[in-house]
């Protein structure tokens, strides 16, 4: 996520602040299989949220959760289900970087042990360090790991002080996928 997004990250909190919590392996699956199993593949969830009938998010929160400045497509979605499950958000876009068309993929979860979330997290990806910014309330971590036979970023931004039950946002960004 964009230090520049932080605006719309109380939001966030807000809406996760009554959520239930969900454990760690959930939490994780979310992200999975979502976005790391196949990679970040616009078009396929695109269309999986319209069968799957999610409610769409506010351009502006979808806008929140991405980690690139200006995507050339973005779609966004409650993907949690009635409120007393835990809030989750998806969202997937397109961008262009460094002159290379890329996709990317945000889960934003709460209630979850954001520590023992980044732990399963490089555990279950193979991820690689790439480095960590720290701001006033957030960590952003980024990792490189192999996302479906390609090459992906991810970063997780987590809270500062993490409490046990935690807002926690994780993308990956991959290079585009064209099928044939």
């Amino acid at each position: 996520m964009k230090p520049a997004a932080l605006s719309a990250f109380p939001i966030f909190l807000l809406l996760a602040a009554a959520a239930n919590s969900q454990d760690v392996g959930s939490a994780i699956d979310v992200f999975a299989s979502r976005c790391l199993v196949e990679g970040p593949r616009f078009d396929k969830t695109v269309a999986m949220a319209k069968q799957e009938e999610w409610p769409t998010l506010a351009a502006d929160m979808a806008m929140a959760f991405t980690p690139v400045g200006e995507p050339t497509a973005i779609e966004g979605w409650m993907a949690s289900k009635g409120e007393e499950n835990p809030f989750q958000a998806l969202v997937v876009y397109k961008a262009e970087i460094a002159g290379k068309s890329v996709e990317g993929c945000t889960v934003a979860l709460s209630g979850t042990d954001a520590a023992a979330f980044d732990k399963a997290l490089v555990l279950k990806s193979k991820a690689k360090p790439l480095g960590e910014e720290t701001g006033e309330d957030t960590v952003y971590k980024r990792y490189s790991a192999d996302v479906a036979g390609r090459e992906g970023a991810i970063t997780i931004a987590l809270p500062r002080y993490p409490k046990g039950s935690d807002q926690v946002v994780a993308s990956v960004v991959a290079e585009q996928l064209v099928d044939n």
